[in-house]
């Protein structure tokens, strides 16, 4: 081979790897580092996950070992999960296949970490630090939110629920400034999880409130930081899987450190976390809400004051949602028919959404409550 040749050859190479190398950073498959990217619309929590924004945003991993242990087989567990953010709220979408499910413990804060959970720490300042409890309690947060769901109207004995249950609720724990694990904080307005089942596959749709280290747990008016682009959150997920009564398995979004039994295992500082990067790259638009072309819904009147009418052809529809342009839902009925009146008299004025959904599929139609 000669100088030129040999030249050209190398020159071909080193521009081939770069171009792997710059492939394989676009892409958050195997990322521990995130990059969230802007929702022109905030996602609707119905763990169903089909709006634009999370069609267009990349799954991430959820498959490194933080106890050390091997990998369970993938008809056990796999998962994997993207997020996309508004400047009010942080949204996650997972995906979780779990042969079986187990919650035998009633109580929320009774061994939480045990049974099948998933476990998310969201690190508001990326700072490294202590955060698991007392005075370092709430530099980072460790969310603990249960996979089965509970009976939301009794919170200390609930009965298990279905996933699509008007009282359904996932708990959300973690520890606050007393470091007893039988005393844990009920953080369920932190969170809002919605689930839904086909099989051994769990999606999960979450929203999350992200709060700074001036938490105060004995206080009702905490406020919820603003996210802005650029921002980096330290992040990390995990799951808790429990086949046997006791957590088997903890995998997650970063490699093992192999320093649990040193000064600061995992879920005690934050400098085992990943980071997730806010991205002002809008992956929808407002007014890309997907309406199917049939059947087809009508609403009236819209501006709506006192009552909303809603006609909807041929489809047998199971429930109805009234949700705001924050992603929230204010209103929710299970129903049958062809013809529905809703009382909207006690909404605010504006903007909201309306989605009916059932086994065809969903609609969404926007309307306008004004107040006469």
């Amino acid at each position: 081979m000669n100088k030129k040749v040999r030249q050209s050859f190398t020159v071909s190479l080193t521009i081939g790897i770069l171009t792997m190398m710059i492939a394989l950073n676009s892409n958050n498959s195997h990322a521990i580092n995130y990059t969230a990217y802007k929702a022109g619309i905030a996602p609707v929590i119905d763990g169903i996950g089909n709006e634009e924004c999370w069609s267009k945003a990349s799954w991430a991993n959820i498959n490194q070992p933080f106890d050390g242990k091997t990998l369970p087989d993938s008809a056990d567990y796999y998962g994997r999960y993207k997020a996309v953010w508004t400047p009010s709220r942080l949204y996650v979408l997972m995906e979780i296949t779990d042969d079986k499910l187990v919650d035998n413990r009633v109580h929320p804060s009774d061994n939480y970490w045990q049974d099948d959970c998933a476990e998310f720490f969201i690190d508001e300042d990326h700072t490294a630090q202590g955060h698991e409890c007392g005075a370092d309690a709430f530099n980072a947060f460790a969310y603990h939110i249960a996979a089965v769901a509970r009976d939301k109207n009794n919170y200390t004995n609930g009965s298990i629920v279905s996933f699509d249950s008007p009282d359904a609720i996932h708990h959300v724990i973690d520890l606050g400034t007393d470091c007893n694990t039988g005393k844990a904080l009920n953080l369920d307005d932190h969170v809002v999880t919605k689930i839904t089942k086909n099989g051994n596959k769990y999606t999960w749709e979450l929203e999350f409130k992200i709060f700074d280290k001036n938490y105060n747990q004995n206080s009702t008016s905490n406020t919820p930081v603003v996210l802005t682009p650029n921002k980096i959150l330290g992040f990390a997920i995990a799951y808790c899987d429990d086949d046997s009564g006791n957590r088997d398995n903890m995998v997650g979004t970063v490699p093992n450190h192999n320093d649990y039994s040193g000064k600061y295992p995992f879920y005690r500082y934050t400098n085992e976390f990943g980071t997730l990067t806010l991205n002002d790259s809008i992956l929808s638009t407002a007014s890309e809400i997907r309406i199917n072309a049939a059947p087809k819904v009508t609403i009236s009147p819209n501006p709506a004051v006192n009552t909303l009418n809603i006609a909807i052809n041929n489809w047998q529809y199971s429930q109805i949602k009234i949700i705001n342009l924050l992603g929230q839902t204010v209103f929710w009925q299970k129903t049958e028919g062809d013809n529905t009146q809703l009382n909207v008299s006690g909404l605010q004025p504006g903007i909201y959404i309306l989605e009916v959904s059932g086994l065809s599929g969903r609609i969404l139609q926007k309307f306008l409550k004004e107040n006469f």
